[in-house]
């Protein structure tokens, strides 16, 4: 039989050997292993390990991005891990709108935050410097903003909205004049940096709501409405005024930081903008206590799609944008191999042995390799062939991060990881027991896996072949 590795599947001229179509033993055995691992939480639900729970949440609700948990999750980990003593670091490699980093932070612990999105990060900004921000003066900054004229066509097109490719077209003209209008505002008449970042965030975080596009899936659908010649109509339907959808924003923002004043603390955060793969080297060994996170998912899930608006106003472009989806942890099947670049970094640093035993790590983990070997003989049926190289990518990457999250957390710390398992041509991916599996190779005991009572439907494509079947979700819980 082939032996299908990561080393094997990357190759440019990889040519597939005759082979059977591999037998489920490996996967079978190891989720043997793990079955009394796998317990249903009924205090978890996907509302709670989800960006809704957030909806209504003042400060948590400013910007839906659904890729995100709630702060009430973090909430119940903190209460259920917590242990006696000062100044415990909480940290989450992947903190997205920083809900990890800021709820820690109320609660009383130091925090450290690695993002690499900008509006991800734009938003934990704007979220952490409410505890200082001057209300009175960005109230005042509120009324100017009021009395702005948002149709001034004199305004230099240095304000306008610089747009990518893929969105061009995805604003009225009076709401491209009016972004040009408020982004002078903002440089001209601003010297508050604080104030600055808020009102910044404010415009990022309606531009879906005043577009001709929502969010759907990996990819943006466009309005009937707009210019674009579209396959099929599709009404999204209000688009919002700029003017009206920003001063709203704009006031909820400034009733949320009133209502909840911010507890005095001195407590510290470090907020990371980048990869983790790459930053996590920079934190010292066993120095964190917690870790509360969730990795994006094996999914396909393209974030610089699906957040083009607000990764065009923060100042990506279109050569940009294509370097940041490489960077993203793989999971797309337009993400190309970062071997070489992460074998290279670990001699840099001075850890090629341990990048070497993670690569032997990696092709010792038989459930997993027996998942390739069964997507990539079913290649020519999946609906795109890349899945099987995106899924070895993955993987990879995420026994990296894994290694690192155990080097710097202290003995007894914990990692709370939020995860779905995915299903490929009905096939499923132990995502949860593999991950797992790697955990117990690198110094981290899984006490459980807590699993949702309600999983994830398969996507509508594979119902129609395969039928309804539910994808685990899951928190898993490791100890060092």
């Amino acid at each position: 039989m082939y032996p299908l590795t990561y080393l094997d599947i990357l190759e440019e001229d990889l040519v597939l050997l005759n082979q059977e179509e591999p037998k489920n033993t490996f996967r079978i055995n190891l989720h043997e292993k793990y079955k009394d691992k796998l317990l249903v939480n009924p205090t978890l639900n996907r509302s709670l390990i989800s960006f809704q729970a957030n909806k209504n949440e003042p400060i948590y609700r400013w910007f839906k991005y659904k890729e995100g948990f709630s702060s009430k999750f973090v909430k119940y980990i903190l209460n259920t891990f917590k242990k006696p003593g000062l100044n415990q670091v909480v940290l989450d490699p992947f903190s997205g709108i920083g809900t990890t980093i800021t709820t820690a932070i109320e609660s009383g612990y130091n925090s450290i935050g690695i993002e690499l999105l900008p509006p991800a990060f734009l938003a934990t900004e704007a979220r952490i410097l409410t505890h200082r921000v001057n209300i009175h003066e960005f109230r005042t900054y509120l009324s100017e903003i009021k009395h702005l004229n948002f149709s001034d066509k004199s305004v230099p097109r240095e304000y306008y909205f610089k747009h990518l490719t893929i969105t061009k077209g995805a604003f009225p003209d009076e709401t491209e004049i009016g972004i040009a209008v408020v982004n002078k505002f903002i440089e001209t008449k601003i010297p508050n940096q604080d104030i600055q970042t808020l009102i910044r965030f404010a415009v990022s975080s309606i531009l879906e709501d005043v577009s001709f596009t929502r969010k759907d899936g990996q990819y943006l659908r466009w309005d009937y409405r707009s210019n674009r010649n579209l396959k099929a109509d599709f009404n999204k339907g209000i688009v919002y005024s700029f003017r009206e959808r920003l001063i709203q924003k704009l006031t909820d923002i400034i009733t949320d930081i009133q209502n909840t004043p911010p507890k005095k603390t001195n407590n510290l955060y470090t907020l990371i903008k980048g990869s983790s793969l790459f930053e996590l080297h920079k934190i010292a060994d066993e120095h964190v206590d917690l870790v509360i996170t969730s990795p994006p998912y094996c999914n396909r899930y393209d974030y610089t799609r699906t957040y083009a608006l607000e990764l065009a106003y923060n100042g990506i472009d279109d050569f940009s944008i294509k370097q940041l989806r490489q960077n993203l942890l793989s999971a797309t099947v337009e993400n190309k191999s970062k071997f070489i670049n992460l074998q290279d970094f670990y001699e840099c640093i001075g850890k090629k042995e341990v990048f070497d035993s993670l690569v032997g790590n990696f092709k010792e983990n038989d459930a997993l390799n027996e998942s390739l070997r069964s997507l990539n003989y079913h290649r020519n049926v999946l609906n795109n062939k890349n899945i099987p190289i995106m899924v070895a990518n993955y993987f990879f990457e995420m026994n990296l991060i894994i290694s690192e999250l155990s080097r710097i957390l202290k003995k007894g710390g914990k990692i709370i990881m939020v995860n779905d398992n995915v299903r490929y041509n009905g096939d499923e991916i132990q995502v949860d027991l593999i991950l797992s599996e790697f955990a117990s190779k690198l110094g981290l005991r899984t006490d459980v896996i807590w699993v949702l009572e309600r999983g994830k439907g398969n996507s509508s494509q594979q119902m129609g072949v395969h039928g309804r079947q539910e994808l685990r979700k899951c928190v898993y819980v490791w100890t060092k």
